[in-house]
């Protein structure tokens, strides 16, 4: 148990048995690395111990934070009991650092941390315990303690070491064997003092071993009090200099840390800021923080002042008289600092949890690198701590996570005939000074105003009214960056003014209703008219023919987005994993959903409304839609033939192509043709294939322009002589397009040689009609 007895301005304790079993009060390197357990306990039933089976060799730290510990005003006396179970070398060593002005995630080793350490072979190999003076990459001997470890002390005993410091800066160091067996006492001088920020432990150890350091019964009696005398801050923070980098938004049901709201700040900076009148914003109201230093690369734990004592142990705390209430689901925290300019924000989802058990309670979402502090959803996840969250400390899912790509797109939205809206999925904080570059249909807009404080979303007010029924365009001139560098992947949007969808405007057009296990249900629609319609005002609804009941309406978009005229529009509730399984979808047409209503596997039956519930579209769908020469469903698609047709015609619907993927979302049919009946066609690209990989004729494309929509394609490569070659597709299912590919290779991998080949295409439809071409194409090596 830890117990902190440090009255004000006075001389006080801190007391650290580990008893009953917790380390709640200490920051691991890396957590999973040690832990208060039983095993090998070197007083009372528990210990601290290194835990951690590791495959290969490292060093693992811990520790305890002293910001109050004020060893320039009075004498300072550190205690504690050790046991290293192994001889030790310049490879398997350890040291504890009395002093040290890194948290225990920064290894001494790195050449940024200063303090004093007691240990063995912090340099050499002698095995002589010494109190060392660590500078950087400096490191010297203050105090020789005479006392070899192998050979004196061993890898069995366990020692209590006793080190003295007095503000003169003479340094004292008594060795003990357990239980009270005096083994000897040495002394130094060093006067230099560093900031004592932190107690660590580190254990620096090779492969086999790991889990053989013991430590226990730490006291520390020194001048404890909170330093008042901070530094004067000049510095002006900018934009993403301090950073939101957890939110422990709904803690119940608690795992192990205290049952309270926070959220942790973190400085990037190697250097400090004031924070007086800085402000956390949620919704209309601003929650203003007192003067309070964060220190370089500092943390700060934000919660609600009834909550201060409680978070105290893990960090410094601002307690805020009002503090936000954090919904579960999601809300948008926006910091400020005193003149008001942003410097984070985070409109932060249950959705970034990825887990479900771990997204009802008890678990905080921590930041992955803090490197990209606007790079959103891909950057936040639930913590790993067993604890629930890693308020003050190093998040435990730290590391590199760089935002390579601009995620998503613009959507562009005329609100009026003059007025038009642009949002986008990042912060776009140049785009403001961008009147000039931005042009619509060849003008420039009068201004564009800023409608998101976490810079989404912007007004351009137009010189020129937009007129209903044409379709217009916003050219940018030049790069829009995101935070991170990455670039707008396009710089040309189209849209227009929406009217009100009627009866036929918008037709179901493709469906995945029997995903494959894991994958989400998607929808698409088609736009067959010369309206432009918004996405927004539309719903869908599922019908229990049965009872002829209906479910919720599930809005087609929770924003404003135009369907333009021919234009194709899908919407899924997981659009990262649509794409991913189909490769032929178009990301610019494919849209997330909060929610799609129930579609069973089997057979369903889905309404398209207007919000003014004028009936759209409808589809009944079954799987007996799909081809009959399928063998199973899952994972494919329906597709209409001609996306124009009437979606209740179950002649006008058909299974996804296999040579598509199975799916088309937002993308054009895969059994669409505009070939007229009995043209049938099957074309090489080249009748001489040059495999040098020079980008000319390197490899032969075979191109099936089919009739019908369901036909099970082979196929086979035979040389001059009629000699198997390789066999390029077997069964295949296809609808009236397709295209195949052959690198000149044989069955086993191996190029051919230069010579003629045949190209055998074998066909069967759905009415067992089978028909063959033979093609041939020559091969000639260089």
């Amino acid at each position: 148990m830890l117990i902190y007895l440090l009255p004000c301005l006075a001389y006080g304790q801190i007391v650290e048995d580990f008893e009953p079993g917790n380390l709640f009060h200490w920051r691991q390197s890396a957590d999973g690395r040690w832990k208060a357990d039983t095993s090998g306990s070197l007083s009372g039933g528990y210990s601290l111990h290194h835990v951690f089976d590791n495959t290969v060799a490292g060093t693992d730290q811990i520790g305890l934070p002293l910001d109050s510990l004020q060893p320039d005003e009075g004498k300072v006396t550190w205690s504690f009991i050790i046991r290293h179970g192994y001889d030790p070398s310049s490879s398997n060593s350890w040291a504890v650092f009395l002093m040290s002005d890194t948290d225990p995630s920064t290894a001494y080793t790195s050449g940024t941390t200063n303090g004093y350490a007691l240990g063995v072979n912090l340099t050499g190999y002698d095995d002589t315990l010494r109190l060392w003076k660590i500078m950087g990459n400096e490191i010297t001997a203050v105090v020789n303690c005479k006392v070899n470890w192998q050979n004196i002390i061993g890898s069995t005993d366990a020692v209590r070491i006793i080190a003295e410091r007095t503000t003169g800066g003479n340094w004292t160091v008594s060795i003990c064997r357990m239980p009270d067996v005096p083994v000897n006492t040495a002394s130094g001088l060093d006067m230099e003092l560093f900031t004592c920020s932190w107690f660590v432990i580190s254990y620096t150890y090779t492969s086999g071993r790991d889990r053989l350091l013991w430590f226990d019964e730490l006291h520390i009696n020194g001048i404890f009090h909170e330093d008042e005398d901070e530094p004067d801050i000049t510095a002006e923070a900018e934009t993403g200099d301090v950073v939101i980098s957890e939110i422990m938004a709904d803690p119940e049901p608690v795992v192990s840390l205290p049952d309270g709201e926070y959220i942790e700040i973190t400085n990037r900076r190697d250097f400090p800021f004031n924070l007086k009148n800085w402000k956390i914003t949620a919704g209309e109201q601003d929650y203003l923080f007192p003067e309070i230093i964060i220190k370089p690369s500092g943390t700060l734990i934000i919660c609600s002042a009834r909550d201060t004592t409680a978070f105290a142990r893990f960090g410094k705390v601002i307690g805020l008289k009002q503090f936000p209430a954090l919904t579960d689901n999601g809300k948008l925290l926006l910091l400020f600092d005193s003149h008001g300019t942003l410097i984070h924000g985070v409109d932060y989802s249950s959705e970034w949890y990825n887990d479900e058990l771990k997204s009802k309670g008890g678990w905080s979402l921590e930041m992955i690198d803090t490197g990209y502090p606007f790079f959103f959803k891909g950057n936040w996840t639930a913590s790993e701590s067993r604890q629930g969250g890693t308020p003050g400390k190093v998040n435990s899912v730290s590391g590199d996570n760089p935002d390579t790509r601009f995620s998503g797109d613009l959507i562009i939205f005329p609100e009026d005939s003059l007025l038009l809206s642009v949002r986008s999925p990042e912060p776009l904080f140049d785009l403001l000074s961008m009147t000039d570059s931005i042009k619509i249909d060849d003008n420039s807009p009068l201004s564009i105003d800023l409608a998101d404080p976490l810079y989404r979303k912007f007004y351009l007010r137009l010189s020129t009214p937009l007129e209903e029924g044409e379709v217009s365009q916003l050219d940018i001139l030049g790069d829009i960056l995101d935070f991170a560098g990455n670039k707008l992947p396009k710089n040309k949007f189209f849209f227009g003014l929406t009217v009100q969808a009627e009866s036929g405007d918008i037709l179901f057009n493709e469906l995945l209703f029997n995903p494959l296990p894991g994958d989400p249900d998607y929808l698409e629609f088609f736009n067959p008219s010369q309206k432009i319609i918004d996405a927004s005002r539309l719903g869908l609804v599922s019908v229990n023919d049965d009872s002829g009941d209906t479910s919720q309406i599930c809005m087609v978009s929770q924003e404003h987005r135009c369907i333009l005229p021919g234009k194709y529009y899908a919407v899924t509730t997981s659009p990262e994993e649509i794409l991913m399984r189909y490769f032929t979808a178009d990301p610019e047409c494919l849209s997330e959903i909060s929610d799609l209503p129930s579609m069973s596997d089997d057979e369903g039956h889905l309404i398209l409304y207007s919000r003014e519930l004028i009936k759209i579209d409808e589809l009944s769908y079954s799987e007996k839609m799909h081809a009959p020469l399928l063998s199973g469903y899952e994972g494919i698609a329906l597709e209409k033939i001609n996306p124009a047709s009437s979606s209740e015609e179950e002649a006008n619907w058909h299974s996804a192509s296999e040579s598509s993927g199975w799916g088309t979302p937002g993308a054009k049919n895969s059994v669409w043709s505009d070939k007229p009946p009995g043209s049938d066609m099957v074309n090489l690209s080249s009748s001489r294939i040059t495999p040098d990989a020079d980008g000319f004729e390197d490899v032969l494309v075979i191109d099936l322009r089919l009739t019908g929509n369901s036909n099970i394609v082979s196929v086979t490569i035979f040389d001059e002589w009629g000699s198997f070659v390789r066999k390029i597709a077997e069964n295949m299912y296809v609808g009236p397009e397709a295209t195949l590919i052959w690198e000149c290779a044989a069955e086993d991998g191996s190029m051919v040689d230069t010579g003629i080949y045949i190209v055998l295409i074998t066909m069967y439809d759905e009415a067992g009609k089978t028909r063959k071409w033979k093609k041939v194409c020559t091969v000639i090596r260089r």
